[in-house]
């Protein structure tokens, strides 16, 4: 029996989940095949999530990654075997490529041959009783862009110049 994926489509990023372990699934056939059935265009950024059913209600991340549609061809073909009944299809083709690495959690080691090290995010705490330290993140937003410095999800500093917001992090 073959499972199919889960396939959420929002204005920021679609996102395709697969209820299925990773060994089960190739991605270089299913992923061209749900980007051309959804109709997604080249440069279309989407996420890819691999989950474990718990129980009835319950379901766990094991894994994410984001791909993007990068070619995208249509073509139409006409056979003329029988010159009483020639054939016309529409060919469709999408390529999609990783974009960085595989997001794991809960400890596992390994997705694609990879060693991938798991942050614990909660091992240190500043003090007692304040919040975990969470620490500020460089990041380029091609929209403004500027340079932003992250802290959780609020941007507390933006900059044109790589090295200032890289120094406004540190401290």
């Amino acid at each position: 029996m073959k499972k199919f994926p889960i396939i959420n489509t929002n204005v920021i990023t679609p996102t395709v989940s697969f209820v299925v372990p990773r060994d089960q699934i190739n991605l270089n056939i299913e992923l061209p095949n749900i980007a051309r059935n959804q109709g997604w265009g080249c440069g279309t950024y989407f996420n890819v999530q691999f989950l474990e059913k718990i129980g009835d209600k319950n379901i766990r991340l094991l894994a994410s990654a984001l791909y993007v549609v990068t070619y995208e061809d249509e073509i139409l073909h006409t056979s003329e075997d029988n010159p009483y009944q020639p054939i016309t299809k529409n060919i469709h083709r999408r390529e999609v490529s990783q974009i960085g690495d595989w997001w794991t959690c809960d400890g596992l080691s390994k997705l694609e041959g990879e060693n991938v090290d798991v942050i614990d995010v909660g091992s240190e705490k500043t003090e007692p009783g304040t919040p975990y330290k969470i620490e500020p993140k460089v990041i380029w937003n091609p929209g403004k862009k500027k340079h932003q410095v992250k802290i959780g999800d609020q941007v507390v500093f933006e900059s044109q110049n790589k090295e200032e917001a890289k120094k406004f992090a540190i401290g």
